[in-house]
This record gives structure tokens, C-alpha cells and sequence, in this order.
């Protein structure tokens, strides 16, 4: 009976409890009476079902009994109360005003009159607002470049946001509370470590690019936090609108990580994001190239008309002695840099540096029309060329690197070798360089006639007649000159001139041992890989030294030219030849006076109208004149 009783009243208490605590979070603090009251209710309702089940089992005399059993409940409730007050604070704590002992009713009274904080919806929004779960980036007016093997490495590349994400809809937007550091950080794996990368290209391995994110002080934006296997991170995203050049592309513009560096709002956010590591394999260097091209430059004339140029590769040394043919793959190996002819890249357009023509001194002259007809004038003719990037296994020697430069990669068309800008370090995919012809003149065509003749006055025609330039003639028995003493002065035809006044050989003397002459200045040393020039007892000659600093005599290959050099002992021998000359049987021009005074003319026409082919010969009809 006892036991009967006291599961109802502490059915009823634990009912009264739980009802209180679930809508302690709902009900407004006037109901609080009327909440009571309900507990009293289910409280009286389980006590009267219990007491029917009694009447039905015992007679009126156990009323009484009933009773003292009730009150005796109602003192251990009393002191179950009791006992709660010893742990106030795990239930709850006092209240306030009256420091009371709070009991389970009086906890519930305290839900309903100040319950636990929670932000309310504004605040949420707000903290939404600020939250930032994305950001998107993009190179400020500017593009990024894969980076290739011995290609230059960029850090100043600006960076702004274009666009970021927050936690609510409709929220406005100020990218002004951002700003990325301008200057990024490379780094490059060194085992398992990260360093960073201090060289100014880069070299084959793997590297990563390092961005500062900031969010300018006060703002009450930050990138979102949560936890990742249990350890806090950023879990907002950020990624870069990279635009790479020619759609070639590597992972350097997608962020792998993003670590927070400052947190105070009140001094500004900072973030460090990590980008995706990426790789830079090693590229083969080319010492060598050999090109064959449908230009012919000493076979133009005044009139010709203006075509598109082909270069095709023949084949190419690498610096470790193999050579590599074109046919070797099914794509160009070397193309157009300046792509004039998307459908072919090995086709240029005619770019040309003009020193003088019929209209003037023109200048450069680029991107010209094609038909447009050759005028009278002297030339250059300009490549831009570069390996193909898509093939990304050969490159040129890059000079103000670790590369072993030497003269760097050297360039033969239609096997003459073509002056070669130095090829420094690129921003684009791969190695470019920009190739210059020798100078070449344009001319009328005039009618040859038959007393042309050379600078020593001799008619060149026919059989009869002495050359100058006669390689089979005695000459004197004399050797060279022995240095003059007399007074130097540059003639009006060698002015800008390489060849200059410092090239004067005065105040030295011509000596002369068992391997030939060579020039001992004042000071004691030597020209050598270079020209000298001699003014003595009325005649003035340009010689040549060599590496080993003796004079040369005979056909000499300078900077793209040939040249002859007497090589008989007639008082002056090693001086250069200008004019027509008849050299081992056959007849050669070699250009009168001007810049390219002594350069032999191959594959055009002379200036007074007579053919000469690749080798320099006269040719009537295609047919080699011969001296009989």
C-alpha cells in the first residue's frame, strides 16, 4: 500500500517537473500561476486514483491510515527538498534577490523568469553578415604565366577581390575590406620542408606561391572558423580567377590552405593562404639551330614584292652534342613568337630595320602588308622565335643564369649566322629570342655594263687585266708595313664604323716571328679578335686579328660577314680588299665603303648590276665566270 502510494506521488513529481522544464523555453512568465496550478492538478488526479483503488480494497477504517501515510510523504518531500539545496549550483544556483535554495518548482519558476541566453534573430543575421564562407580573387589588369624551367620568376603580381560570400541573403557588400599583399611569396620543397625561394628563375622542382589576405582594421568581417578532425581551422574557401597566359596552365592559382596570422579586428585580419604545390621539370638546352628559310636576302631587288616568310627547322644541337631533327615530332619544334599566321607558326611576316631608302631614313619598320614592293635601301630583317611550349623539352640558353652560357644558342638561315639578341630571362611559357640578318641593300636593276671595275682601278671583265686582289700574284717580297709613324685619320667612308679610331694602330710596331705578324702596342699588348686599322705613307688599310692575336690573311667569317684579306707580302699584306677582285680563278664583289665596307656580297646583285650567287661568285645565266 505504502509503496502503491508513493510511485503515484512520484510519478506526479516527475511529471510536474518535466512539464515545467519542457515549456520553460516557450511560456511568457505570466502563465507561471497557471503552470503551477496544472502540476498541483496532476499531482491531486494521480493521488485520487490511487485513493479509488484503495476504497476498492479496503474498508473506511484504512482511510485514517491512508492519511498519516500522505503526511509522512509529504515530510520526505520535504527533506528530498532539503537535500537538493546542497547542490544549488549544479541545479542551478540561487536566486538573486532572495538567495533562496531553489527547489525543482522554483527552478522552474526561474527558467520562465530569466532563461539561458541565446542570441536573438538580429544578432544572429548580424553574426551572419560578417561571416565570410568565400573569397574570390583575380589578378588586378594583369595575367600569370605556368612557370617554365629557367623562366622568370614573378612576385609583384596584384591581386584584388572580386567577389566574397557571407552566411544571410541580401546582405550588401564593400570589397574595400579587403586587400591582398601585391607581393607574393615563393616557396620550394626541400625534402619535406618548405623554403623560401630567393632566385630570380626558376629552376626544375616543386614550388608553391604564398598570398597575405587582409581585412582592413575594424571591420567586423572574418573568414569562418570550425573544426576539422577535431583541431580549429579555417573552413571558409578561397580561390583565384586566374587567367594564364595562352590557356597554358599549372595548379599554382588554387589555394590549398588559408591560416589565420591576426585576428583583431581592431588592428585588421590578416590570413596566410597556401596555394597548391606545382611542378617545373627540367627543359634540354639548345646550343645550335639551324633553320632554312624562303627569304633569299642578297636576292632582292628594288620592286620585288613583299611575302610572308617561312622558317623550318632543318635541326638543332643540344648543348650535350645530340642533335635533334625536326621530323623527330609531328610538330614544329620552334615557332613564330609574335604568331602573325595563327594557322602556321612557322610562317613571319616581313619585319625590317630600314637605314636608308628612297623615302628617307625610315626607322623600323614592322607588321608590314604583304605585296607591298621592296625599295631601294639597306636592310635588316628580324625573327622573333621561341621553342613550342606545347612540346616543353627544349630551351634556349638563358643568359644571367646558372646556364653555362658561352656566346649562348647560336642561329644559322640558309646556313649564315644570324646575329642574336642575348637571351635573358622571359615572363612567357619559354625562351624567346630575336634574330637579326646581316645587312643586305636593296637595289635597282640597271644594265651591267663592261668597265666596271674594283677599288684598284683594274677592269674586272675579260681576260686581261691585273687584280689587286689576286691571291696568285707575287706581289713584293716585303712583309707587312712596319707601323707607321705618321699622322691616323679615319676616312669619311668608315665613319660608324665599328671600326673606329681606338682600332688605330699608331704609336706600336709590327713584329714578326716563325707563326706570322702580330701588333705589340706601346704598353706592350695586342689587339686580338678584333680589327686594326693602319694609316701609312699615304695608304690606309683595315687588318685583322685573331683569338691568338697574329693578323689574318685570306677569307675571314666576322659577325655574319666574309672578307678577304691579302695574303701576299707586298708591303701591306693582311689589308682588307674592297671592290671586284679575282680570287683563285673567280670573281668576287666586296662592298666599296659604308658600314659593311669589305663584306662580300652573296646572292644578289652588285651595285653596278651584275649577279653574284651564294658563294660570292659572278654569274652570268646561273653559269660561274671564270678568269682563263
Amino acid at each position: 500500500m505504502r509503496r502503491k502510494n508513493m510511485l503515484a506521488l512520484g510519478l506526479s513529481f516527475v511529471l510536474g517537473v518535466g512539464a515545467s522544464s519542457t515549456l520553460a523555453y516557450a511560456l511568457p512568465l505570466e502563465q507561471e500561476e497557471s503552470l503551477q496550478t496544472s502540476a498541483s492538478e496532476v499531482g491531486n488526479t494521480e493521488e485520487t486514483a490511487s485513493n479509488a483503488e484503495t476504497v476498492a480494497e479496503e474498508d473506511t477504517k484504512e482511510e485514517a491510515s491512508v492519511l498519516e501515510e500522505r503526511e509522512a510523504s509529504d515530510k520526505e518531500k520535504e527533506e528530498a527538498e532539503e537535500e537538493s539545496s546542497l547542490s544549488t549550483e549544479a541545479l542551478g544556483g540561487t536566486d538573486r534577490a532572495a538567495e533562496e535554495t531553489l527547489t525543482p518548482l522554483s527552478r522552474s519558476r526561474r527558467a520562465l523568469a530569466d532563461p539561458p541566453y541565446y542570441a536573438s534573430e538580429e544578432e544572429e543575421k548580424k553574426d551572419r553578415r560578417n561571416k565570410v564562407l568565400s573569397v574570390l580573387m583575380e589578378f588586378d589588369n594583369d595575367i600569370d604565366v605556368a612557370a617554365k624551367d629557367h623562366m622568370m620568376v614573378v612576385r609583384n603580381i596584384p591581386l584584388k577581390v572580386s567577389a566574397y560570400a557571407v552566411g544571410i541573403a541580401g546582405a550588401s557588400y564593400d570589397y574595400k575590406q579587403f586587400r591582398i599583399q601585391p607581393e607574393r611569396v615563393i616557396e620550394k620543397k626541400e625534402g619535406n620542408n618548405w623554403v623560401v625561394y630567393s632566385l630570380n628563375y626558376f629552376t626544375p622542382g616543386t614550388y608553391r606561391y604564398v598570398y597575405i589576405l587582409e581585412i582592413v582594421q575594424g571591420s567586423p568581417l572574418y573568414l569562418e572558423e570550425g573544426e576539422i578532425n577535431g583541431e580549429k581551422k579555417i573552413t571558409a574557401e578561397a580561390h583565384i580567377q586566374g587567367n594564364f597566359v595562352n590557356g597554358v596552365h599549372n595548379n599554382s592559382n588554387s589555394i590549398a590552405k588559408i591560416i589565420p596570422l591576426e585576428t583583431d579586428s581592431s588592428v585588421g585580419r590578416k590570413y596566410r593562404l597556401e596555394g597548391r604545390e606545382f611542378a617545373v621539370e627540367k627543359e634540354e638546352t639548345i646550343s645550335k639551330v639551324y633553320l632554312k628559310s624562303n627569304l633569299d636576302i642578297y636576292n632582292i631587288h628594288a620592286g620585288d614584292l613583299m611575302k610572308r616568310i617561312t622558317l623550318s627547322l632543318d635541326k638543332m644541337e643540344l648543348t650535350d652534342g645530340t642533335v635533334v631533327m625536326n621530323s623527330d615530332t609531328n610538330m614544329p619544334l620552334l615557332v613564330n613568337t609574335m604568331k602573325d599566321y595563327p594557322d602556321n607558326l612557322q610562317q613571319y611576316k616581313v619585319r625590317l630595320y630600314s637605314h636608308k631608302n628612297e623615302e628617307g631614313y625610315i626607322g623600323a619598320v614592322f607588321y608590314i602588308t604583304e605585296s607591298k614592293p621592296y625599295t631601294v635601301g639597306l636592310y635588316h630583317s628580324y625573327f622573333f622565335i621561341r621553342p613550342n611550349y606545347q612540346i616543353g623539352k627544349y630551351r634556349f640558353l638563358v643568359n644571367n643564369t646558372d646556364d653555362d652560357y658561352g656566346s649562348g644558342t647560336q642561329f644559322y638561315i640558309n646556313n649564315e649566322l644570324y646575329k642574336t639578341n642575348t637571351v635573358g630571362i622571359q615572363r612567357e611559357l619559354t625562351t624567346q629570342a630575336y634574330l637579326q640578318s646581316p645587312k643586305f641593300e636593296v637595289k635597282k636593276v640597271e644594265n651591267p655594263s663592261n668597265n666596271s671595275s674594283g677599288n684598284s682601278g683594274n677592269s674586272f671583265h675579260g681576260n686581261s687585266g691585273n687584280s689587286g686582289g689576286s691571291s696568285s700574284g707575287s706581289g713584293s717580297s716585303g712583309g707587312s708595313s712596319s707601323g707607321g709613324s705618321g699622322s691616323f685619320k679615319v676616312s669619311s667612308s668608315l665613319s660608324g664604323q665599328v671600326l673606329g679610331v681606338d682600332r688605330s694602330l699608331s704609336g706600336g710596331q709590327w713584329v714578326q716571328d716563325e707563326k706570322g705578324w702580330w701588333y705589340k702596342r706601346a704598353d706592350g699588348s695586342y689587339p686580338k679578335n678584333s680589327w686594326g686599322y693602319e694609316a701609312y705613307n699615304g695608304k690606309s688599310y683595315w687588318y685583322y686579328f685573331l683569338d691568338s692575336g697574329y693578323m689574318a690573311t685570306g677569307w675571314v667569317d666576322v659577325n655574319g660577314s666574309k672578307y678577304y684579306l691579302f695574303p701576299n707580302s707586298d708591303g701591306w699584306k693582311g689589308r682588307m680588299l674592297t671592290g671586284w677582285q679575282w680570287i683563285d680563278g673567280n670573281c668576287y664583289y666586296l662592298d666599296l665603303q659604308g658600314q659593311n665596307e669589305g663584306a662580300l656580297y652573296r646572292n644578289t646583285t652588285t651595285p653596278d648590276g651584275y649577279a653574284v650567287d651564294s658563294e660570292g661568285r659572278w654569274v652570268v645565266n646561273g653559269a660561274v665566270q671564270h678568269k682563263k
